[in-house]
């Protein structure tokens, strides 16, 4: 699934320089299905959360559209940015300590965004066998297809996340900062 919308990842290194970000990012990826709403509401149930779902939900978007169609994905973007802006506002003003964005982690537009801030990326190991039981290919037809194309960018290392979590080990590939390790403690 080739689309000049999604793309592989930025390098984290940015090449720009960012706004100083007041209040870090947690941004939570995985192929569609893989637990990502489950990891969030497990660890971190009292924080605000940024879904990228609730804008293609709101403005009744799919990926297809947005693939296929320049003027949907302008108004998805346009949707995309006054949402996280709001999101990120509310943040500060109700001085939450840390924001949490959920994603499949390779929407240009969100990551256009998030290059901003200070952001730590947890890549969600599949469950495939859960993933599997949920049947999320028919209640989301579209994910097929694009966890098809997140495993390929995977398998040859074009998502760059900080940490991996397991969910059959609930366990991290790497140790963790401490702004987020409280979280798991």
């Amino acid at each position: 699934m080739d689309s000049k919308y999604l793309q592989t990842w930025d390098s984290p290194i940015p090449t720009s320089p960012r706004k100083k970000s007041e209040i870090p990012i947690i941004h939570v990826i995985g192929l569609v299905g893989a637990g990502k709403s489950a990891f969030i509401q497990k660890y971190f149930p009292n924080l605000p959360i940024f879904d990228i779902k609730d804008i293609y939900q709101t403005n009744n978007f799919t990926p297809q559209d947005l693939h296929n169609n320049p003027d949907s994905y302008l108004q998805f973007q346009s949707a995309l940015e006054y949402s996280f802006e709001g999101f990120y506002q509310n943040l500060k003003e109700t001085n939450k300590p840390i924001g949490i964005v959920e994603s499949s982690g390779i929407n240009k537009g969100l990551n256009a965004i998030l290059k901003k801030f200070f952001v730590y990326r947890i890549w969600i190991t599949p469950d495939f066998k859960r993933m599997q039981a949920k049947k999320i290919y028919v209640k989301q037809p579209y994910a097929k297809n694009l966890n098809e194309h997140m495993l390929a960018l995977y398998k040859y290392k074009k998502i760059i996340y900080n940490t991996e979590f397991n969910f059959t080990t609930y366990d991290f590939s790497k140790r963790l900062p401490p702004i987020i390790k409280k979280y798991f403690n």
